[in-house]
């Protein structure tokens, strides 16, 4: 809104309390309405208004405190503690684990976990890490941070599906190679790659094997149809899983396991010499807000096992519905054929993101994906009774881009796919940190 009115300076005199949540609470009320209407891939996952009740009320009760101090806190450190437990034995592992503030946080120090143990300790001072083109960006964030080089197998090759060739990672493994990462399912397309297969390389190698079901964590354990993606495998080392997605609890907090104590320790930062004292955390940030902590734990207690897994089936038939729906419909490619809760799908005869454009206009936000061009929707609680409405506008905005012909593809989305395409990498990444810049803006 170019008319806001924007704080650049620190008031002398300070509101009254009420003018500052009324303020708050009229853009909060405008600002909700689009993800309440259920046209919102992901995002925001849980659509009942008793839980958010519970979720507020929760964090009201601890919205001051700090794991960083157990000895004033201790229900909190409790709480941590048995939801590790309670995930750890969702997923067939043991209670060997830590909470962090989402699923990117899981990833990088998982993988910071298998460089201290999988790489340092074996004397590897070039480490490698093997995963597919559908890995999630915080895999590289990570090898950024870790200097750890990145060897990226193609998931777009015909017969794959998207998934992760078991083949070929055995191809790119070498002496120093310290892990794989795989997903469950993928955040792009929605797949689940071969877990079983790849779990039985790793053990073959010696090397680590990382579990990304940051999606599928809380949705996959209570589907019958889905495969065996966790520690069931030998060969899995690590699993993340977020319970701020289809945990249902408050933005936040993700959950990272391990196999055994010796790969947890890897992950976390403890220093005997600081002048400040003995100083060790399990995860990068010192400082946390433990009124989450609190909110994962009575999301987990709250639901229950009866409770996620009717949510899972509401999500996994209504993915499958749209799923079904999109293959009748003339004009658009699906590419995630039997999904749990991610649809993907693009275009042959048409800009796949002039069809998103057109989608936009009907009130939908869809996530924009390339290499292939496509679309996809996160299925949620929010979008479940919206599946009707979803396909009947897939068609409306199909029909608008066929009779708009050629002339619509430099404009909208396609637009800027269609420039970033054409242009080097270096432009476009000083594209990408000037947006960035304007997010940190007033």
């Amino acid at each position: 809104d170019p008319n806001r009115v924007k704080i650049t300076t620190m008031p002398v005199s300070g509101r009254a309390a009420e003018d500052i949540v009324q303020e708050l609470q009229h853009f909060a009320e405008k600002e909700d309405k689009m993800w309440q209407l259920g046209k919102v891939s992901g995002t925001v996952y849980s659509n009942s208004d008793e839980h958010t009740s519970l979720m507020n009320r929760v964090y009201a009760a601890y919205s001051w405190s700090n794991p960083l101090h157990p000895g004033i806190w201790p229900k909190l450190n409790q709480c941590e503690g048995e939801v590790i437990a309670m995930t750890a034995d969702m997923l067939h592992a043991p209670p060997i684990g830590s909470m962090t503030s989402g699923g990117t946080e899981s990833i990088i120090l998982a993988i910071r976990a298998h460089w201290n143990v999988y790489g340092k300790r074996r004397g590897i001072r070039h480490p490698e890490l093997v995963c597919g083109t559908t890995a999630h960006a915080a895999v590289y964030k990570a090898c950024d941070m870790f200097g750890i080089r990145v060897v990226s197998i193609d998931c777009n090759h015909r017969h794959d599906s998207f998934q992760l060739n078991p083949d070929r990672v055995s191809k790119g493994i070498t002496s120093n190679t310290i892990m794989i990462y795989a997903s469950a399912p993928s955040y792009p397309q929605g797949v689940v790659d071969p877990i079983e297969a790849l779990s039985k390389i790793a053990l073959r190698y010696k090397v680590g094997l990382h579990v990304d079901a940051c999606l599928g964590g809380f949705v996959l354990p209570f589907v019958d149809d889905a495969p065996v993606f966790d520690f069931r495998n030998p060969g899995v080392t690590s699993m993340s899983a977020d319970t701020h997605k289809y945990g249902y609890a408050s933005k936040g907090t993700s959950i990272v396991l391990y196999r055994d104590n010796t790969l947890r320790h890897g992950q976390y930062f403890s220093y005997s010499w600081w002048t400040g004292g003995l100083y060790s955390t399990p995860t990068i940030a010192g400082s946390r807000p433990g009124a989450l902590s609190a909110c994962a734990w009575a999301a987990l207690v709250s639901l229950g096992k009866d409770g996620y897994r009717e949510r899972s089936h509401l999500i996994v038939n209504a993915a499958r519905a749209i799923a079904d729906g999109i293959q009748l419909v003339r004009g658009v490619k699906l590419l995630t054929p039997k999904p749990f809760m991610v649809v993907s799908f693009t275009s042959n005869e048409m800009d796949i993101y002039r069809i998103q454009d057109y989608m936009t206009k009907a009130g939908w936000n869809l996530n924009a994906l390339q290499s292939p061009a496509s679309v996809h929707i996160c299925v949620t609680l929010n979008v479940v009774p919206k599946v009707d409405s979803f396909l009947r506008d897939l068609k409306m905005s199909i029909n608008q881009v066929r009779n708009e012909g050629k002339g619509g593809r430099k404009k909208g989305t396609a637009g800027v796919y269609g420039t970033v395409g054409s242009l080097p990498a270096g432009p476009v990444d000083y594209s990408l940190r000037a947006f960035t810049d304007l997010t940190l803006e007033p």
